[in-house]
């Protein structure tokens, strides 16, 4: 099997091969550190020199090789890099030849990134001029990615490995600090980490294991590098106190015992609970509807959207309880803390109170009701592309009005004559409302307003409130749209709007204990977004509507994004998928959830790329673990309560025709493993409750690329399911596999698994029994370092199924 290697973004493409040794390099600076006592240091350079040309000689004695002199120097204490656009220089240490190493520098550009993608440097560890390892360090607009690679000269290719961005921005002249560790041979274990000088040192932040045939297992030279963006003006890049040690050794830590019930605090706080601490200088806001006010404490501003317009940059906005039927834009220039009164609860309602119904004949009638809705179906404003998301059996799905009677919501129908209790239906012609449930003395409420929050404020956080009920068109994205870097929700409810309860783009999103449930079409939308954070949420319910599975709807749905993090979650009940990945995504993990009774799937990934899938637990899901399409998948240590289908491979005709991503994300099933799982099949899992499936009928047997190992396995006996698996086998299509045994055979997988009948294994609170835990019968494998690492775990810890209890749903 092969290992695809993943791209972070579309726009970190391999460059030219003129420039293709200095790419290789083209890193995120290392940080400069001093050396663990225990830790022998190799190459050390404080630039205490001038240097025209070139960098001279290290402080220890060690001559710098540079391929480009005269782009480089020494002057005013530190080193520099100087170049034009789409220009690339390097500089190595090849007297030094090491296997294990720790690379370190402080790494910045003399002006900060304001056209193009500015400058990257690279530090690079066993290189011999054509292959290396490097981290590399990309001084964008905003703020400071991080990506570690492999690179191969001669061909021109790179294997980006794992990207973040742990520095969402930087102030002009701020030095980072970068450290590269390159350890191992069978993996080779890769490290990298920035942060700001003066800042605390992090753990490691990109952490890769590499186990493919291409791996760097021998020695070689340390070097740094940078190249400019041929779309930014000529720039210099400084470095200072360059660092080249031994890694220094840690002990490990000790296996954790898991929990037998979890207890963890998962959603948001209920409204009204949140108590955020209150700033001396807050603005303060009151639900009367009005631009009124002076922002004070005993005078707020009559309006949310009256006091955003009035805050400067930085300022942090309270909410004093109460329902703001009202729509908020926080621009471009403004970076905002708006949040809930200790204590308070707060509502951002789409509705509005409807009163002065008329009985006609069965229904009640509302006249002169005005609001009128975009019934068109597309995230493309003016395009109707309802016929790929509506089918016929919910006609109106598209339709955003909504009634609610005490809180009861009822159905819309097409006509008039079609009302009948528990719906209603919008005359436009007639500009009348009608409803087939008795409102007399009741509340009605109907959805009047679209959107509730549009966020185009860099550093922009929103707290402890909730938001419902708004008529919110496709087009419009989502009822809270977070559209610039580095956003947050906490502690909110976003609930009962018409589509999408919150979509995201751009980069470095933190959504933290949000509950996302009972809207339309999609909990959460995403989109082109680096570095993305969905933890300790719930997701619950979605697609009321009943639109069709594809292209999109249910839990959350991600489209050509990298470095996301799905952890600790409740994922359950959407009327779809669960977590969906699609189109080019990258570089993603899903651990510590518990993902149940989603229509479709638990966790689909499709025309993706590098993905853990580990640590979760799975209960009813149509198929737990869908794969389509998609390669370097790691599915490690979760527990499958099957009802349908435990795990799915697909591979179709589909292939990836943007050339700049044929290396990294090809749209091939291949390298995916699956290790120390516990899958248990019940009565109503299917004939095929594992099912590998090649549309083009070209794959067979050990041919398909996944790879399943130290499982355990439950059916009631030998024949409930009548298959354990079912397997793609050429122009034969699939064939069915009723053993252990005879998977082992003819796909290779499953050799050192094994397989439990008679009483079940996992017990009704989905723990698996104790003693299966302490004798599973199958070998188990060790947990891969990163792996690990993402779990809070030791790294080669051996056990069967999730290590994380199922949440409390």
């Amino acid at each position: 099997m092969t290992h695809p290697p993943a791209l972070t973004r579309a726009r970190f493409r391999v460059r030219a091969a003129a420039t293709a040794v200095a790419l290789a390099l083209i890193a995120a600076g290392s940080a400069a550190t001093a050396p663990a006592a225990t830790a022998a240091t190799h190459v050390q350079d404080t630039f205490s020199r001038t240097v025209a040309e070139g960098w001279g000689t290290s402080t220890s004695g060690d001559a710098w090789t540079a391929s480009s002199p005269r782009s480089t120097s020494v002057r005013d204490g530190a080193a520099a890099i100087t170049l034009t656009p789409g220009t690339s220089a390097e500089q190595a240490i090849r007297s030094t030849s090491l296997t294990d190493a720790v690379l370190g520098a402080t790494v910045w550009p003399e002006k900060p990134t304001t056209t193009g993608n500015g400058s990257t440097v690279s530090l690079a560890l066993r290189s011999d001029g054509k292959f290396s390892y490097q981290a590399r360090v990309g001084f964008g607009k905003t703020g400071v990615n991080l990506w570690i690679s492999r690179f191969d000269g001669g061909s021109g290719r790179e294997a980006v490995l794992r990207s973040v961005k742990p520095i969402s921005s930087l102030a002009a002249g701020t030095r980072v600090n970068v450290e590269f560790s390159v350890t191992g041979s069978s993996p080779v274990q890769l490290r990298a980490r920035i942060w700001t000088q003066g800042s605390t040192k992090p753990a490691w932040q990109a952490v890769y294991d590499d186990t493919s045939a291409q791996r760097i297992s021998r020695a070689g030279y340390p070097a740094i590098a940078s190249y400019l963006s041929g779309s930014s003006p000529s720039s210099t890049v400084r470095l200072d106190d360059v660092g080249v040690s031994d890694p220094a050794s840690t002990s490990p830590a000790p296996t954790p015992t898991p929990p037998s019930s979890s207890d963890k605090a998962v959603g948001s706080a209920p409204v009204g609970t949140t108590t955020y601490p209150v700033p001396a200088r807050a603005i303060f806001v009151a639900p009367k509807g009005t631009q009124t006010g002076s922002g004070t404490a005993g005078d707020p501003y009559g309006s949310a959207a009256y006091a955003v317009s009035k805050a400067p940059s930085g300022s942090t906005i309270v909410l004093r309880g109460g329902t703001y039927r009202e729509y908020v834009y926080v621009g471009y220039n403004k970076a905002l803390t708006i949040q809930a009164y200790p204590g308070e609860a707060v509502w951002f309602d789409g509705s509005s109170p409807v009163t002065g119904w008329v009985k006609s004949g069965n229904v009640w009638v509302k006249a002169g009701w005005t609001h009128k809705f975009d019934h068109t179906v597309s995230f493309t404003a003016g395009k109707d592309e309802t016929r790929r998301f509506v089918d016929g059996a919910n006609p109106l799905a598209g339709y955003p009005d909504q009634v609610w009677i005490n809180d009861k919501r009822l159905t819309q129908v097409s006509s008039a004559s079609a009302v009948t209790a528990g719906t209603f239906y919008v005359d436009e012609g007639g500009k009348r409302l009608l409803v087939g449930s008795d409102p007399t003395g009741k509340r009605v409420e109907a959805s009047t307003l679209t959107r509730a929050f549009k966020i185009q404020g860099k550093h922009t956080t929103l707290r402890g409130f909730g938001v419902e009920r708004y008529a919110t068109t496709l087009s419009m994205m989502g009822t809270v749209t977070a559209e610039v870097d580095d956003i947050t929700l906490e502690n909110m409810v976003v609930r009962d709007n018409a589509t999408v309860g919150v979509f995201a783009w751009n980069d470095f999103k933190k959504f933290h204990r949000v509950t996302l449930q009972d809207n339309g079409l999609l909990g959460l939308g995403v989109n082109k977004v680096a570095n993305l954070a969905l933890t300790d949420s719930i997701i619950r319910g979605n697609n009321t509507q009943s639109f069709k599975p594809a292209p999109v709807s249910g839990g959350v749905k991600i489209t050509d994004s990298n470095d996301v993090r799905i952890d600790g979650n409740i994922v359950d009940d959407n009327d779809s998928a669960g977590v969906w990945f699609d189109i080019n995504s990258r570089d993603v993990e899903v651990t510590s959830n518990t993902v149940a009774d989603n229509k479709t799937a638990g966790v689909q990934l499709e025309l993706s790329q590098q993905a853990i899938v580990a640590d979760n637990v799975f209960s009813r899901n149509g198929a737990d673990i869908h794969v389509m399409n998609s390669g370097d998948v790691r599915i490690w240590n979760n527990t499958i309560d099957a009802g349908g289908r435990a795990i799915l491979f697909w591979q179709d005709e589909r292939r990836q025709t943007n050339t700049a991503l044929k290396s990294v994300a090809p749209w091939v099933l291949d390298d995916v493993v699956v290790r120390n799982n516990v899958i248990s099949f019940s009565t109503g899992s299917g004939s095929c409750p594992v099912l590998a499936q090649d549309t083009e009928r070209r794959l067979a047997g050990a041919g398909v690329g996944a790879w399943m190992e130290n499982n355990l396995y439950y059916r009631r006996d030998s024949s409930t399911p009548a298959n354990l698996a079912c397997w793609a086998n050429g122009s034969s299509g699939t064939k069915s596999l009723k053993t252990l045994s005879e998977v082992a055979a003819f796909t290779g997988n499953d050799k050192s698994s094994a397989l439990w009948t008679g009483s079940p294994i996992l017990t009704s609170s989905l723990g698996l029994r104790s003693d299966v835990l302490a004798s599973p019968r199958a070998s188990l494998g060790g947990l891969p370092s990163d792996i690990a690492s993402a779990l809070g775990v030791a790294a080669g810890t051996k056990r069967a199924g999730a290590f994380t209890a199922p949440l409390d749903r």
